[in-house]
Parts: structure tokens; C-alpha cells; sequence
């Protein structure tokens, strides 16, 4: 292999590594917080799991934490406190 053809396999390998890691998104520092349930949530509760980034697939549900881990709760269902 010659000499010359280093500079361009390492050009061409950087190019594809920064093509296949894509963009990351940013998010904004208030959009990851989470909230603390503040009842005891049933198995079938626990099930119902948040994404990485503390989303919920499930219409007027809410992400936040508990003894079972980051669950999605139904607004209103267990963030009053007791």
C-alpha cells in the first residue's frame, strides 16, 4: 500500500464514523425532569414504563419516579401528595 493512500483510508474512515453516529438531539434543561409519585403504585402500574428521555407512549400520562423505577402515571392519579 502506498504512503499516499493513508491520508485518504483515514479521511474516509473518520467521514464514516461521523455518518453513522448521526446528530444528537439537545434538549432543553426543564424537559428532563422527572416528578416523584406520591402514592403506591400497583404492579400493573410498574408495568408501564418511560422512555430514556422520561416520554410516555399513553395519552394524559406523565413520567415519574418511584419504588419500581420511572414509570408512566395517569395525570393526577399519584402526584397529590398525601
Amino acid at each position: 500500500m502506498k504512503p499516499s493512500w493513508f491520508p485518504c483510508l483515514v479521511f474516509l474512515c473518520m467521514l464514516l464514523l461521523s455518518a453513522l453516529g448521526g446528530r444528537k438531539n439537545k434538549y432543553y434543561p426543564g424537559e428532563l425532569l422527572l416528578e416523584e409519585c406520591w402514592g403506591q403504585p400497583k404492579t400493573n402500574d410498574c408495568v408501564k414504563k418511560c422512555s430514556r428521555t422520561f416520554k410516555c407512549v399513553y395519552r394524559n400520562h406523565t413520567c415519574c419516579w418511584t419504588y419500581c423505577g420511572n414509570i408512566c402515571a395517569e395525570n393526577g392519579k399519584f402526584f397529590e401528595r398525601k
